[in-house]
């Protein structure tokens, strides 16, 4: 079963490619059912579905990967084929609920996954989409039944422990208990990427250095997780560690060239470190990349001013304030800059 889908929608940030199995030795002979258990791959796949059309395990299989590289229509087509032959079939259910989510049409999604929890009372990943769902809806009760069913059902399973956390956290305000829920979800699965990201952002957020432990993670198993370096760089900025922060932002910067946060953040710790001109580098590079953002222009004009460039500052602060108009630290800019004009001119 795929992690939750809740966290596709706020992470999925970070992979959706179809995963490789075993390549198996295509036969000029009707391959056997059997087949589709020992391979993902779409070339394969297409292989045993040509010669058995009605293998309904195969088009399933193939609807994953469909699902997983979003080609929604063809991944549709296939689970409909399906439900064609049997409608009761509890697998194409689950992925009818999955496409249909993809497609935020989530009363089909609620139908499917309930008709494949009515056709199977033990079903597991319907229960847990279904829980997931209540909780986007703010159904909590509901939500909080199912996942109990769930961990009742198998208590050791990594995912319902997850979402037992986010109800701990969402419905109930405990952060310590989703805490506690969540590190669950990773003794059970310790690549539990989601799991991970939810303890580093939330012991960041209560300010504990524990959650550098969790980003850590997080990038020893995705070197390239640009959320997680910039969440870590985030802590490290919070804590004026300004050299493991310089590293974090400059990789995320490496990873991609248009995140305006890290370059953002990058002249913000050169400014704390009294280096005015590299400051005022990085504060160009956010520019170019969005021309207009106040926080960027006052940053720079500060830098200016710094450096004693008063016509360069004002420029700044009033073009910051031609966007924000209510930004009181261009406010403030244009104030002095009008003092230190008094003086020369005195």
């Amino acid at each position: 079963m795929r992690k939750i889908l809740l966290y596709i929608l706020a992470l999925f940030i970070w992979s959706c490619q179809s995963t490789g199995g075993e390549a198996i030795e295509v036969q000029e002979t009707p391959v056997e059912a059997s087949a589709a258990r020992r391979t993902t791959t779409l070339d394969s796949l297409n292989d045993i579905i040509r010669y058995a059309p009605n293998d309904m395990e195969a088009l399933e299989a193939r609807a994953e990967v469909y699902l997983r590289q979003q080609n929604l229509k063809y991944a549709a087509a296939d689970v409909a084929a399906v439900l064609q032959l049997d409608s009761s079939r509890t697998k194409a259910l689950e992925l009818w609920g999955d496409i249909s989510f993809s497609t935020n049409q989530t009363r089909l999604s609620r139908d499917a996954w309930q008709k494949c929890m009515a056709e199977d009372p033990d079903n597991v990943p319907c229960r847990l989409k279904m829980a997931e769902l209540y909780h986007i809806v703010t159904e909590f009760e509901k939500s909080a039944e199912l996942v109990d069913e769930v961990i009742e059902m198998d208590r050791s399973n990594p995912e319902a422990h997850f979402l037992k956390g986010l109800l701990m956290r969402d419905a109930v305000g405990d952060t310590t208990r989703a805490l506690e829920w969540f590190q669950k979800a990773i003794d059970l699965d310790p690549e539990y990427i989601a799991a991970l990201d939810m303890c580093g952002v939330l012991y960041s957020a209560l300010g504990d250095p524990l959650a550098v432990a969790y980003f850590n993670r997080l990038v020893e198993l995705q070197p390239q997780n640009r959320i997680a370096l910039y969440n870590r760089g985030m802590f490290h900025l919070g804590a004026e560690d300004w050299n493991r922060a310089l590293e974090d932002f400059t990789t995320c910067t490496q990873l991609d060239p248009d995140d305006i946060e890290s370059w953002f953040n990058l002249g913000y710790i050169h400014l704390q470190l009294q280096l005015y001109p590299e400051a005022r580098g990085y504060f160009n590079t956010a520019l170019r990349i969005q021309p207009v953002n106040h926080r960027a222009l006052y940053a720079r004009g500060y830098c200016f001013e710094l450096l004693g460039d008063i016509n360069n500052a004002e420029s700044d602060y009033r073009e910051a304030l031609s966007y924000n108009p209510n930004h009181e630290g261009s406010k403030q800019g244009m104030q002095r800059m009008q003092i230190a004009r008094a003086q020369v001119d005195q």
